[in-house]
């Protein structure tokens, strides 16, 4: 059942990457520098933009906005369902109860930040809150992989590739933080807006990898037990 549980998370990528890929494709268009813009641009909308019930050129994104938002809930339910019981794999083999402790309310706030992320879309009358659940779910997941990075360096497992899968993905969320606490403003010209969407896409690609390589080596751990 454990095993089980853990494979589904293949599920799950697969799910969140069709879905988006969908949205996209039925984006209507605009950006937040140009309402002219038509369908989806890659390096100048953000996810957060298929999310918005309403695109930037002021047409109807219900489609997009329905199956974007149910991709991110399918994605946290189906990482919440893998790490579990990922952890349960790996978690007798360190007695720091502090550090167990951590990793489980580190990812539940950050789990719980993305939620709400789908839930308040970037709307204008919702914006405020959406920005404020995306900084939660970023930030928390940052503090969980500083962690999860100190707990299996101190498990010491038979290899080191979820150690450094782990601290290499540490470094990615670590830059983007600063790319979003210091990078240009969005709102401000085109060029700051493509280093923004384009930072977003580059973390998300690495969640999604990450969460790949963690499937693939928890399936092994599991099958060593």
């Amino acid at each position: 059942m454990r095993k089980t549980l853990i494979k589904q998370g293949y599920i799950g990528i697969s799910i969140f990457s069709l879905l988006c890929l969908i949205s996209m494709i039925y984006y209507p268009g605009g950006t937040i520098i140009d309402s002219t813009t038509v369908g989806y641009l890659f390096f100048y909308n953000f996810l957060s933009n298929l999310g918005e019930w309403t695109a930037k050129n002021g047409d109807s994104n219900f489609f997009s906005a329905y199956l974007f938002n149910t991709s991110m809930l399918i994605l946290a339910l189906s990482y919440s369902l893998f790490y579990f019981n990922f952890l349960k794999v790996i978690i007798n083999r360190s007695n720091n109860i502090i550090l167990k402790t951590l990793l489980i309310s580190s990812i539940s706030i950050s789990l719980l930040g993305f939620v709400f992320v789908a839930v308040f879309s970037s709307d204008p009358n919702t914006f405020s809150l959406h920005i404020l659940f995306v900084k939660i779910g970023f930030y928390s997941l940052f503090i969980h992989c500083i962690i999860q990075t100190i707990f299996i360096y101190s498990i010491k497992l038979p290899n080191n590739i979820l150690f450094k899968s782990t601290f290499s993905f540490t470094t990615i969320m670590f830059l983007f933080v600063l790319m979003m606490e210091f990078g240009p403003n969005p709102f401000e010209n085109n060029q700051s807006l493509f280093i923004q969407v384009t930072s977003q896409k580059i973390i998300v690609t690495s969640i999604l990898i990450y969460y790949f390589v963690q499937i693939r080596e928890g399936l092994i751990l599991e099958g060593s037990n």
